[in-house]
């Protein structure tokens, strides 16, 4: 039995397994190991999310960067209010919104990313007259991903009126468990690394940083779910063996993981 180390925090675990449990032919008998790099802690009384309960109604979107970010938001309040056309999410997070928010996601046509989001905004007439809340995770321990940083620019050109809205907090493993994390990874049955995000990427590189330094350097090949997370792993200095093609949702990165891994 080959395993693949999935790098994804805890709160989405159960859709990895889900994921693999209906993933179709392994005839490498792959299964995952889990070993988040991040932890994602709801942030429910911060002052924004509770400023954009009170407006609601004032801004023509919200734009909801994650899962997380749509749990943050239906705590919030926002789901006994109007939502119809106003909410947006990536990819399989569009799921998140029927069921939590008991409303339709808009621009659901948007390639699952999040410059997919803007790309679908500049379609829209009149964008410089909308007023549009992002839904963000703050970082600790950890740079802001390049994914978010490019994608607030790009959002911001489009001249429409945005607020940027932290509702929970993104935490990287503490440098004390890195060694355990070593461990793990240079156990025998290893066949990969699984990555889902910048963030992932950014503590996977300082682990092994870590490893190469104690002289025997942990070497796995790395697997990105979508070209974004690519290149923010490139940015952190690794080397990425192959690129998921199809990003909507973790079914397809784990049907890709199985065929390539």
């Amino acid at each position: 039995m080959n395993r693949i180390i999935i790098t994804a925090p805890e709160a989405y675990h159960a859709r990895w397994r889900e994921a693999f449990q209906q993933g179709g032919n392994n005839p490498m008998e792959i299964q995952p190991l889990f070993m988040p790099l991040i932890t994602t802690t709801p942030m429910p009384h911060a002052e924004g999310l509770k400023a954009l309960a009170e407006h609601y109604e004032a801004f023509d979107y919200v734009i909801c960067s994650s899962r997380r970010a749509v749990e943050m938001l239906a705590q919030s309040g926002a789901a006994a209010l109007p939502s119809a056309g106003k909410i947006v999410a990536i990819g399989k997070d569009q799921d998140a919104v029927r069921t939590l928010m008991h409303v339709e996601p808009t621009l659901t046509e948007a390639e699952p990313s999040m410059m997919g989001i803007v790309e679908a905004l500049r379609r829209l007439p009149r964008l410089a007259e909308r007023r549009i809340a992002v839904l963000l995770p703050e970082f600790e321990g950890l740079p802001t991903p390049s994914t978010i940083t490019r994608f607030l620019e790009a959002l911001t050109s489009t001249e429409a009126h945005i607020e940027t809205i932290a509702c929970y907090r993104t935490s990287a493993l503490a440098t004390k468990d890195f060694p355990m994390a070593i461990e793990t990874l240079r156990h025998p049955q290893n066949a990969a690394i699984a990555l889902t995000s910048g963030g992932e990427a950014h503590v996977l590189a300082r682990i092994l940083q870590m490893a190469a330094s104690q002289g025997t350097p942990v070497v796995l090949p790395i697997f990105s779910f979508g070209p974004y997370t690519t290149q923010c792993a490139k940015e952190a200095g690794l080397t990425v063996a192959a690129t998921s093609p199809t990003f909507r949702s973790f079914d397809d990165y784990v049907r890709f993981l199985l065929f390539n891994a």
